[in-house]
């Protein structure tokens, strides 16, 4: 592999901001040149921490020639917006999720990045966790045999501070939806990932326990391309906070993941896996912060990989799209009290 560090900015200095200095960081193979954010001193304090260059707009760090890929950081109403710019500006663009909002942001994404011919990645670590992987090698093999049922459940607690702390949070606007596009995301993403497309959605969404516009807890029906069916479940309302969990039934075998943790493995033919739940990892049930950086990791070396072979990240825009496409037929199937097909 080429011997190359990349210039590289990030546009919003949130809280996830440093989990993509470090990540970047940590692959030896990005060089952090500017940040910026709408909040000058934000901008200035990452500055400092991270030893670079706080510029005073995105236009700014867009316009800097040492820059070829920029994080998006920015709260999520505002990603297609600055991805949209930063494509338009020859620089390839590494996405916190939801990559959009709505289903026009994601179609101006797709072609801003055709059209700029840049390349992009959207934060997806669960993909790259190696006992997802491990899952998806067993489905893919047939071990489990004819897949009847996947499920995810994804029972969080955030607290009404935790709304009210970040005015953009709980809002359609900005936010794009409660427990399933912000929290719920990468869970969705992981079992349409492990199951394969979803076929159609059938859902109940509510807001019983926070003083926001979007959803705190929803449920819904889904039936996949391959037959098999299953349900999603995505709170902010619960407490404690429960642990993710997947659980992925076939007519040969079962396995469950507890976050990225595998606590059922059973296959026909195979020794019985059973993992107690207390020896799983951290997660963020509880705490939205109780993630390390490793997936950021993986997924900054899959950029870098990917622009040094001339290939397409592993997470690229059209995969980004596809679980804010089942959210959004969700949020459809809530409104109209119909299926949905995706």
């Amino acid at each position: 592999m080429v011997d190359k560090k990349f210039g590289y900015g990030i546009i919003g200095c949130g809280t996830i901001s440093k989990w993509h200095a470090e990540a970047a960081a940590a692959t030896g193979k990005y060089n952090l040149v500017a940040v910026t954010d709408v909040r000058k001193e934000a901008a200035q304090k990452f500055a400092e921490q991270f030893h670079c260059v706080a510029e005073e707009s995105t236009e700014a760090l867009l316009s800097r020639e040492d820059i070829e890929i920029v994080s998006i950081c920015t709260p999520s109403g505002f990603h297609a917006i600055d991805a949209i710019k930063a494509a338009k500006a020859g620089k390839h663009v590494i996405v916190e999720k939801p990559m959009a909002i709505t289903h026009e942001q994601i179609n101006d994404i797709l072609k801003a990045c055709a059209e700029n011919n840049v390349k992009m990645q959207v934060i997806s670590q669960m993909r790259f966790k190696e006992n997802v992987l491990k899952t998806k090698q067993a489905i893919e093999s047939g071990k489990l045999g004819k897949l009847v049922l996947g499920d995810v459940s994804m029972k969080y607690f955030r607290s009404q501070e935790y709304y009210d702390t970040g005015g953009w949070r709980g809002t359609w606007k900005l936010d794009g939806g409660g427990a399933l596009m912000n929290q719920g995301i990468h869970g969705i993403d992981t079992l349409q990932f492990l199951m394969g497309p979803i076929k159609s959605v059938y859902a109940l969404a509510k807001t019983l326990a926070r003083i926001i516009e979007v959803e705190d807890t929803a449920v819904a029906d889904v039936e996949y391309e391959n037959g098999a069916i299953g349900t999603i479940t995505g709170a902010t309302s619960v407490y404690p906070g429960i642990p993710r969990r997947f659980e992925i039934n076939g007519t040969e075998g079962s396995i469950v993941l507890t976050e990225d943790t595998i606590t059922l493995w059973e296959i026909k033919g195979e020794p019985k896996v059973e993992i107690e739940e207390k020896k799983r990892g951290m997660n963020s049930s509880s705490d939205p912060t109780a993630f390390g950086i490793e997936g950021h990791v993986l997924q900054f070396e899959d950029m870098a990989d990917a622009l040094i072979n001339n290939r397409e990240p592993k997470v690229n825009q059209y995969e980004g799209k596809k679980p804010v496409e089942i959210i959004l037929a969700i949020y459809e199937s809530e409104k109209t009290g119909k299926k949905v097909y995706l």
